[in-house]
């Protein structure tokens, strides 16, 4: 075994299928050998965890069922988004000298880490620009909410987990994979096998203290989750704003005090950056000492920063530019202004030709739907504000107006959305929601008909009805965190005061609380906990239009606005629906 071969396994097929050719990256926890998938002649990677083979024979067991469920975690989401390196296979190798090694096949990627592009950067003193830093942070914050949407965080975010594929790093264009989410962190939520590994020498740390949070360092902080990784993409960026690492310290303990150190925190402008107040802010907020300080997750930083570059876009750059001629006309300002005016008979026919089309389409809905006729209610539901949006449309062409900017009677309104449900907005765009709009986290509900409430339903959603009633559920079940934090939720009461319920005590106390369901709460308490987020539990009908109404044989159903009866468990996961 050498340096080149740590293993000793080069030209050994493992797996009956995997070729390995020779080491391509080495890590505290694992390396890295580039193989050849002999069966499809394709070139893959293949990760040994050479630091798990000294793992305890009573914790091995257990530590294989954790592995497959990493791998199988891994698969999903990245089956999700092409923004996480794709897993292939896991499995247990033994090496020529007897050590077992547990190893997981990846795709092959052509690029270069984030961590030597930094490196080669620096050393050029070429920092990123701000323009080049949110562009960044869109392609990196997409994927890293997919995986915090289904409950995981990635706990070791750093420029070596972030692989730039192609050589154009700087370009918004140019994709990136997340890598890496972490087979430590395995052994650190372990806390046995954690002690055992520790007698062994090994270390358990499953982040890397130039890019930790303050939790990371203590838990006198708090649990870790995705806000952990909030805080060190934001250290990332910061890094490649001001062209070196944002946090100051040599050792770990310099760094845990750098990490939550209340009067100097690292954010760009404080480490000699020029950047827009308004991405400023937004730094500021997501490295925040505390966690409930910070973005909850990755979608809500992504949000905030496409706000932040919007206003950045609107108010000019930073410093604002020298005065210079006249800046060439867009594409619409050529389209719009260039040509000679068009004649009044060039003009008048497509004219003729959209309102003609608009009166056909909009007579004839409107015939259809005032009939008693199969859908003809939905086609009322869904259609009738795509009518009065080329009402306005109609409007605007006939005016000679057009800009697209609303009329006078419109400004301060946001049509409803015709969008049929359930969907999802995309993480990478996450608008604000308007008054007949869901938040990105939910499913947008259309309600078909006025109900009335259910002797056995507490919920008083189930009054409201009509065209203009949105339902907003959302996507994921409430989490043991969402629950833990809503301890000190408080809720107005009729004389204008506050106080804070009693939802229950922590099921789970003991232990630190987790992103999964939380499952330890009745009927009752779920009804509190949706009450005190403004809504109710959704009905069964509701979790039917979602795909979630079906309960898989030998699983606990979820809880719905009907009260249960004596036969059913008192135990079970929720989710929330608020009307808009």
């Amino acid at each position: 075994m050498t340096d080149q071969d740590p293993l000793g396994i080069a030209g050994e097929l493992v797996a009956e299928k995997y070729q390995i050719e020779h080491l391509v990256g080495e890590g505290g926890f694992a390396v890295v050998y580039r193989a050849k998938h002999v069966i499809w002649e394709r070139p893959v990677a293949v990760k040994f965890f050479d630091g798990l083979s000294r793992v305890p024979n009573d914790y091995r067991e257990t530590l294989q069922q954790q592995f497959l469920d990493e791998g199988a975690l891994l698969t999903e989401l990245s089956a999700q988004t092409s923004g996480i390196v794709q897993a292939r296979d896991v499995g247990f190798y033994t090496t020529q000298d007897g050590r077992w090694v547990p190893y997981m096949v990846l795709e092959w990627l052509e690029g270069s880490p984030l961590e030597a592009i930094l490196a080669h950067d620096q050393r050029q003193g070429l920092p990123w620009t701000e323009t080049e830093v949110v562009g960044f942070l869109k392609r990196v914050l997409v994927p890293l909410e997919v995986a915090h949407r289904h409950g995981v965080a990635h706990r070791d975010i750093k420029p070596a987990n972030i692989f730039v594929l192609g050589s154009a790093a700087r370009s918004p264009d140019t994709p990136c994979k997340l890598l890496d989410f972490g087979v430590a962190k395995i052994i650190s939520d372990h806390s046995t096998l954690s002690a055992a590994l520790a007698k062994t020498g090994l270390s358990s740390t499953s982040f890397t203290p130039p890019y930790g949070a303050p939790e990371q360092f203590t838990r006198s902080y708090g649990a870790t989750g995705p806000w952990t990784d909030v805080y060190a993409l934001a250290l990332v960026a910061t890094e490649m704003l001001v062209g070196r690492r944002a946090l100051d310290g040599e050792d770990l303990v310099q760094l845990g005090f750098s990490s939550a150190n209340p009067d100097q925190r690292p954010t760009p402008r404080a480490l000699g950056a020029r950047i827009s107040d308004p991405l400023e802010a937004v730094f500021a907020k997501a490295l925040a000492v505390h966690p409930e300080q910070r973005f909850a997750n990755a979608g809500e930083f992504l949000k905030a920063t496409l706000a932040a570059a919007g206003e950045v876009a609107s108010a000019g750059s930073v410093p604002p530019p020298p005065p210079a001629s006249p800046a060439p006309p867009t594409a619409r300002e050529a389209a719009i202004s260039t040509p000679p005016p068009p004649s009044a008979s060039s003009r008048e026919s497509p004219l003729g030709i959209v309102v003609v089309l608009l009166i056909v389409l909009g007579f004839g809905t409107l015939v259809y739907s005032a009939t008693e006729l199969p859908g003809a209610r939905e086609t009322r539901r869904v259609f009738a504000p795509m009518v009065e949006d080329a009402k306005r449309l109609a409007q605007r062409i006939a005016s000679n107006d057009p800009s697209g900017k609303p009329t006078p009677n419109e400004a301060g309104r946001t049509p409803p959305s015709t969008l049929p449900p359930p969907t999802v907005s995309p993480a990478s765009d996450v608008p604000e929601a308007g008054p007949h709009e869901c938040p990105w986290h939910t499913w947008r509900l259309n309600l078909p008909e006025p109900r009335t409430r259910s002797r056995t339903s507490t919920d008083p959603r189930l009054d409201a009805g009509g065209p203009e009633t949105i339902r907003c559920m959302d996507v994921s079940e409430v989490s043991e965190l969402d629950y833990a934090a809503c301890s000190t939720c408080e809720r107005p009461t009729t004389m204008g005061r506050t106080k804070t319920p009693r939802l229950s005590e922590y099921c789970a106390s003991g232990r630190t609380p987790m992103a999964a369901p939380i499952r330890c709460v009745t009927w009752k308490q779920a009804v509190a906990f949706c009450r005190l987020r403004g809504g109710g539990l959704p009905t069964r009908e509701e979790l039917n239009a979602v795909g979630h109404g079906e309960t898989p044989k030998g699983a606990v159903p979820e809880w719905t606005a009907e009260r249960p009866r004596g036969s059913q468990s008192a135990l079970g996961e929720f989710r929330c629906v608020v009307s808009r």
